[in-house]
């Protein structure tokens, strides 16, 4: 049996990835530009320093998104942050965007589940499930995922389920 698969953002547990990752340019969505692997202005230690304010100082894309659970994920694979050492930044940030990936993958085999795939298909999804098991994944294992073309076959497989779509 497949266990069921958080997706829940911990931002407690996340060195706040997204918040260094991320760019952004000003606009209705952020109050300022920030290049990728910059901390965020509002950044205060892992947390934001308006978190409480986000939409009325002008942060609704920081309200919207959503990083599924990569972000703790990440963390907890290294033993010190980019805090504590600038070094780790890149490092981060690549796992950060590859387990992204994974976990953006999962959600869409997870949400197959929901159609009346056949036997064959049901069996490859969890095929699928199996071999992204969060349980273990290493920033090795992730940079395999991302330069082994694992992502593409996935989304090459999923969209081949097309015709398993219920017509509205």
């Amino acid at each position: 049996m497949i266990k069921p698969i958080d997706f829940t953002s911990d931002c407690a547990n996340c060195a706040a990835l997204c918040c260094l990752s991320l760019a952004f340019d000003q606009g209705d969505s952020f109050a300022h530009n920030k290049a990728a692997g910059t901390p965020c202005h509002n950044l205060s230690g892992f947390g934001c320093a308006i978190h409480k304010d986000l939409t009325s100082q002008g942060y609704s894309g920081c309200v919207a998104y959503q990083c599924l659970g990569a972000g703790q994920r990440v963390t907890a694979l290294f033993d010190i942050t980019w805090r504590d050492d600038p070094k780790m930044t890149a490092p981060m940030m690549d796992a950060f965007r590859q387990m992204r990936a994974v976990q953006s993958v999962l959600q869409l085999l997870d949400a197959a589940s929901a159609l009346p795939l056949p036997t064959l298909q049901e069996q490859e999804r969890r095929l699928w499930l199996n071999q992204l098991t969060p349980d273990h994944w290493t920033p090795r294992a992730l940079e395999t995922f991302e330069n082994e073309g694992v992502e593409a076959a996935i989304k090459t497989w999923l969209r081949g389920l097309a015709k398993f779509v219920p017509a509205a």
